[in-house]
């Protein structure tokens, strides 16, 4: 399989994390005209979901978006004419 064309990464890390409500997250990955994509969250210390109002210690969360463009389709060959 090849790497991405495209990726981005993000980390953070902290030493107490406590959720007032609870977190709505979203994520959408793409690649446009045609293409494959994915995603990949590594949490430590941080459960899915989380709760409201506990107190996480030691927290550190990691995320990564990744995109591949499709293969570009072939030029067609000529054949002996000049004529595609």
């Amino acid at each position: 399989m090849r790497e991405p064309d495209v990726e981005i990464g993000a980390s953070v890390e902290a030493d107490e994390v406590v959720f007032r409500e609870k977190p709505d997250v979203e994520e959408q990955a793409g690649a446009a005209p045609e293409g494959e994509s994915g995603a990949r969250t590594e949490r430590e210390n941080l459960p899915r979901p989380a709760e409201v109002n506990v107190t996480y210690r030691d927290v550190r969360v990691s995320h990564r978006l990744s995109a591949r463009l499709a293969e570009p389709e072939p030029e067609p060959e000529p054949d002996d004419n000049g004529e595609e």
